[in-house]
């Protein structure tokens, strides 16, 4: 029987400029794929969540979406979260292929702020956030938000302050979460890296000699995947049972040529 098991893909609805596993998915796969944007954990702009915490709500999503995936696929600031991932997923380990992967970072929190705000207003005195508890450091920051906005467009309503600002305090908040090392170290599988990077993890790295803007438009980074998913799928796990594949619980995305989101 042909297996039908999907891939995970995490990757940033909101990046400018924008890097998507849509150009270098290997044929046959685009329908299989289950989508998750980790800026979409619910609640994520109103407080910091913990990785396990988030991993444990995404292993949920998937599966109750049905089989286990042949491979999770991340890169820079989301291995974190996938590595997480793959090790609350029940069953037996799912292989993590991770695109030029960002240790974490501490100050990659205030660099993000201080990004937003010049987006913004460039003469907006920036908080300083970096030290402060990510709880305190998030409600400072989106205290902050809304103040520029507010001083952008005076009179708005407070609600479509904090809507306006939703987004920015999402990627805040999984900023700060990713910036704290996590407890175990990031494990994947293979590591496909640009030209310029390094990565001292673990991994079976795999050198691309393009540049990193490149690496999601370059043709060997899909004979790369396309190598790497058919060696997975020769591997048909045994799983226990799921609950039936059902549409309804697998987000908004729906089943179509691109996939679905979760």
């Amino acid at each position: 029987m042909q297996d039908q098991r999907p891939i995970v893909i995490l990757e940033f609805g909101n990046e400018v400029p924008r890097r998507t596993f849509r150009g270098i998915m290997p044929d046959g796969w685009r329908e299989r794929t289950l989508r998750i944007d980790p800026l979409h954990y619910p609640g994520l702009a109103d407080g910091v969540v913990g990785t396990a915490e988030q991993a444990a709500h995404w292993a949920e999503r998937i599966t109750a979406a049905g089989p286990l995936p042949v491979a999770v696929l991340a890169y820079c600031s989301a291995v974190g979260l996938a590595s997480a991932l793959v090790e609350a997923l029940p069953g037996p380990n799912v292989p993590l292929i991770v695109l030029d992967p960002a240790p974490a970072d501490p100050k990659a929190p205030q660099a993000l702020l201080d990004d937003l705000a010049l987006a913004m207003d460039e003469s907006a005195e920036v908080p300083t956030i970096t030290g402060l508890p990510p709880g305190d450091a998030l409600t400072l920051a989106g205290s902050f938000l809304l103040s520029v906005i507010d001083g952008c467009s005076p009179g708005l309503d407070e609600e479509i302050l904090v809507e306006l600002t939703e987004g920015q305090r999402a990627w805040l908040s999984f900023t700060l979460t990713a910036a704290v090392p996590p407890e175990a170290p990031t494990a994947p599988t293979h590591v496909l890296l640009s030209e310029a990077l390094d990565w001292p993890g673990s991994g079976a790295v795999h050198r691309v000699d393009v540049a990193a803007e490149e690496l999601f438009h370059a043709p060997a980074v899909k004979v790369l995947l396309t190598d790497l998913l058919a060696t997975g799928e020769k591997e048909e796990p045994s799983r226990p049972a799921l609950v039936e594949r059902d549409v309804g619980r697998a987000g908004p995305g729906g089943v179509g040529s691109r996939g679905r989101s979760l």
